[in-house]
């Protein structure tokens, strides 16, 4: 069983046992720094994971490499890895969940500000739309945030399935990811509608991981 001490909290990860089973049975310098390495390139993933699977969504305190994976808009396929310079929301919601409506509501209410701050809003209808039926990510944003549907920063697309295994394998309706300009995660929170200060505060910040 693997702990990670995050932040000030012991996080038991589970599922990483069979993943990190043999390199943590070896106890040489060499194996060693293998280990810190093999670490480091999964931290995006880990800590995603842990905070998932312990049903933490909110998170402020420290910032983790955001893992690339891709998304599609009308058919067309994009890769996080392309808005790398950008400050990035990364939104996955479910066309049928009542605080996603709401949040893009106040969203939309707030884009002047977001655009101003250079906020890049990617939205996605999580993967098979959370396993029930509801309105495509389109008819979603023309009934509840017209004024954003064609705003030049703001895409409404699908998550693809190996993007919803790492930002949203627990499977909540409604949780966003706050990425800054260099492609690390600085907030994981959810309802968009109740933490827009948040937001906007993310967007109007000049901070980023050095």
């Amino acid at each position: 069983m693997i702990y990670l001490s995050y932040p000030n909290r012991v996080w038991v990860n589970q599922k990483g046992v069979n993943m990190y089973k043999e390199i943590f049975m070896i106890s040489d310098v060499t194996s060693s720094v293998r280990l810190k390495q093999h670490l480091l390139n999964s931290a995006g993933i880990m800590l995603i994971s842990i905070i998932l699977l312990t049903g933490k969504i909110s998170i402020t305190q420290a910032a983790q490499a955001a893992p690339n994976a891709v998304f599609t808009v009308n058919l067309k396929t994009y890769s996080l890895d392309r808005f790398r310079g950008r400050k990035v929301m990364l939104w996955l919601f479910s066309t049928w969940c009542p605080s996603c409506q709401v949040g893009l509501r106040v969203l939309s209410d707030n884009r002047l500000r977001l655009k101003k701050y250079g906020l890049q809003v990617i939205a996605l209808v999580n993967y098979k739309n959370g396993g029930y039926s509801g309105p495509t990510a389109q008819e979603f944003a023309e009934k509840y945030g017209k004024s954003v549907v064609k705003a030049s920063n703001w895409l409404f697309g699908n998550a693809s399935k190996r993007l919803a295994a790492i930002y949203n394998s627990k499977g909540y309706p409604d949780i966003y990811f706050l990425i800054d300009k260099k492609g690390f995660i600085r907030i994981i929170s959810d309802a968009p509608a109740a933490t827009i200060d948040r937001i906007i505060n993310f967007a109007k910040s000049k901070k980023s991981v050095k």
